[in-house]
């Protein structure tokens, strides 16, 4: 058969061909190029993430050495601004020995840039510096430039968060982590017709906030707070100043109220027993229950004490310790009312005891440990020191005419009651601290 060629069908194998080929080189393209275009860009990625860790524990530790924590805050304090200068030029120097040039102007792609931040959320306040960095890469291109004449570029970014030394609970002074109401019974309950003065912190609950009887609460330099829609009941003629914000959007962050346990088998913990009537005792494990009778005086030398049994002080009793933290598995810190009690717990920085003991902790119920701390006493007595019952209860309060604490109550619930004048100082630096964090924001 011979075969007839028409003028319009010749070359098309030829365009067909080229077709092909194009093809054929987009596909080459799509897989080499697109791989040496994933690998640079993830690379790129690395060198921002590094860069951006890097400035971040600049920062951290620049805010550690000037004693910037969150309770002093300032976005435009000489500290604050050290603090970003750092980061800045630690992040400079990370990214350059990876080979990536960046500075401190980031609107081309190719720098670092720090803000602070300062935000209420209407629970607690956030308070934090970002480190942001941002590279550029262009990638090399053995097919794709033959379909595609622009670079093939990658910018990508990272932040880092870093969060200052801060208190537990956001800084306030008295805390209640229940998350459930029953009738008068609050998370935090104040009633009897005393006095109540907080300086230096709030008053917050994840569930409700009752006043009975003549209760007069003043907090200074604080707010009072707490979770949900009409968390807050008044009765009689309770007063509270400020005014009790309800409707407070979040309770607070569980890691913002988490204290690590102890150790109670670390080396020098011993098992310890109570002969006789001593007059001063060491750290060490107890399975007996410290109890001091009515005229009898006790005092704990520095360190930790892990005690299965609690903690008892009849009337006329006198207990006394610096520098130390009562860690009860099980059983109560019970006081009576005419007792003197003076302790102290071991200081927030700089500890010599610790660990064992913990910094800034003066009594700590165990996890599960539902049982209650009644921190009473004679006008004399004193307690300074986070005061941590995650599962229990604390009880202040009594029939002196004053009492004093410097320190933050911490527990499922509170009740603070009786005709005494109580008044909780809180400083940060006497009580438990987080230390500055960081976190990979983005």
């Amino acid at each position: 058969m011979i075969s007839v060629y028409r003028n319009g069908e010749r070359g098309q194998a030829l365009i067909l061909l080229v077709l092909g080929v194009v093809i054929l080189l987009g596909f080459t393209a799509l897989a080499v190029d697109g791989g040496m275009l994933y690998a640079d860009r993830r690379q790129a990625q690395t060198g921002a993430d590094s860069a951006s860790l890097t400035g971040g524990a600049a920062a951290a530790m620049d805010l550690e050495n000037g004693s910037v924590t969150y309770m002093n805050w300032n976005c435009s304090s000489a500290g604050i601004t050290s603090a970003r200068q750092a980061a800045a030029f630690a992040a400079i120097n990370r990214a350059g020995s990876n080979s990536y040039t960046i500075d401190q102007d980031i609107s081309d792609d190719n720098g670092v840039d720090t803000s602070c931040g300062q935000e209420d959320n209407g629970s607690y306040v956030d308070k934090y510096l970002d480190i942001r960095t941002r590279i550029t890469e262009d990638t090399p291109t053995a097919f794709a430039h033959f379909v595609y004449s622009g670079p093939l570029r990658s910018t990508v970014e990272a932040i880092t968060r870093i969060r200052p030394r801060m208190p537990l609970a956001y800084g306030n002074a008295i805390i209640a982590l229940s998350d459930v109401c029953h009738g008068n019974e609050g998370g935090v309950t104040v009633d009897g017709n005393s006095l109540v003065r907080v300086f230096g912190g709030g008053i917050f609950s994840n569930a409700c906030i009752v006043g009975n009887g003549s209760v007069d609460v003043e907090v200074t330099n604080g707010t009072i707070r707490c979770y949900g829609a009409n968390c807050f009941t008044g009765h009689g003629g309770a007063s509270f100043s400020p005014t009790p914000e309800e409707n407070a959007p979040y309770r607070l962050p569980a890691s913002s109220v988490a204290v690590t346990e102890p150790d109670c088998y670390a080396p020098g913990m011993v098992d310890r027993s109570l002969s006789g009537n001593p007059t001063s005792i060491q750290p060490g494990r107890y399975s007996q229950q410290i109890r001091v009778n009515n005229n009898e005086t006790l005092h704990m030398e520095p360190g930790l004490y892990c005690l299965a049994n609690g903690v008892r002080v009849n009337g006329n009793g006198t207990l006394t310790g610096d520098w130390v933290t009562l860690y009860i598995t099980s059983g109560d810190f019970d006081t009576n009312g005419n007792a003197t009690v003076t302790l102290s717990s071991p200081p927030a920085r700089n500890c010599t005891v610790c660990p064992p003991a913990i910094e800034g902790v003066l009594v700590y119920l165990a996890e599960g440990n539902d049982g209650k701390v009644y921190v009473t006493g004679n006008s004399y007595s004193t307690y300074t020191g986070t005061v941590y019952a995650p599962n229990g209860t604390i009880e202040a309060g009594g029939t002196a005419d004053s009492f004093n604490f410097h320190s933050q109550l911490i527990s499922w619930t509170v009740k603070m009651h009786g005709t005494s004048d109580v008044y909780v100082y809180f400083d940060e630096e006497l009580n438990h601290q987080i230390p500055s964090l960081l976190e990979l924001f983005k």
